[in-house]
């Protein structure tokens, strides 16, 4: 199937959602008089493109307007059964569709997830690991880290039996944040067409690396547990110098300073 079919089978998925679905964030249906509205993973503000269907989910007028331009990663840690919802959307969708979607929008699932999980493994409040640059590097290192694995996988993938397909079922998880991040690797083992043992141990193994790395880097010392950022490094404040915009003259009409 060519890609201009796959975009135009994703647009007419996403309108049947909204005319018939569910909201991506609190599964409130759609109504005939009172369709769901379209709401952006990733906001024009900050990057998204208006027209764009891969970044494009059904949603609520109300959770529309709640979220705005907030970042999806804090609008989904605030109520995490939004992070439910969003999951069994995305299980509810075709293959190809879910192969149509931008990869920015798992990453930014992966980001809520594991900050989901390290709150309470580590016991620090999500306000904690929200706050500051420390959110913008945990969803920069799950964007890096998601796509690094969809290009491994991409260029290494293998063909297995229907039985050990992507759908393959990974070991019960007994926490929420388990469970989500195991509902999240099965929608990526879709998306990579891949099982979804391969593709946690693939995460597993790139965020350890990007441990190791974090572990060398002197920014550590003073945020851990953070994922750095490729190439990251806190820079300290350089006093830049003023340039004199007239020259060396006074002000405009006094001449040149004595």
């Amino acid at each position: 199937m060519r890609r201009n079919d796959r975009s135009g089978a994703l647009r007419r998925e996403l309108e049947h959602r909204i005319q018939t679905g569910r909201c991506v964030y609190c599964r409130a249906p759609a109504a005939p008089d009172r369709p769901l509205t379209r709401e952006h993973v990733i906001p024009r503000s900050r990057g998204g493109q208006r027209r764009d269907t891969r970044i494009i989910v059904p949603a609520c007028a109300r959770c529309n307007h709640r979220r705005g331009c907030q970042e999806v990663v804090l609008f989904l840690l605030a109520r995490p059964r939004r992070i439910s919802a969003f999951l069994d959307y995305l299980h509810t969708l075709p293959p190809d569709t879910v192969r149509e979607l931008d990869l920015r929008v798992f990453a930014e699932l992966c980001a809520a997830v594991w900050l989901l999980g390290e709150s309470a493994g580590s016991g620090d409040a999500l306000q904690q690991l929200c706050s500051g640059r420390r959110l913008h590097r945990r969803r920069y290192a799950a964007r890096r880290i998601v796509s690094a694995v969809g290009v491994r996988l991409e260029r290494t993938r293998e063909r297995v039996a229907e039985a050990q397909g992507p759908g393959c079922p990974l070991p019960a998880q007994t926490t929420v944040a388990g469970a989500m991040d195991a509902t999240l690797v099965g929608a990526l083992s879709v998306l990579w067409d891949v099982p979804a043992q391969r593709v946690a141990e693939e995460l597993d193994r790139e965020r350890r690396r990007s441990a190791s790395r974090n572990r060398d880097s002197p920014a550590e010392e003073e945020e851990p547990g953070v994922v750095s950022l490729d190439g990251w490094r806190r820079r300290g404040r350089r006093r830049k110098p003023r340039v004199d915009q007239r020259g060396g003259r006074g002000p405009r009409g006094r001449g040149r300073a004595a």
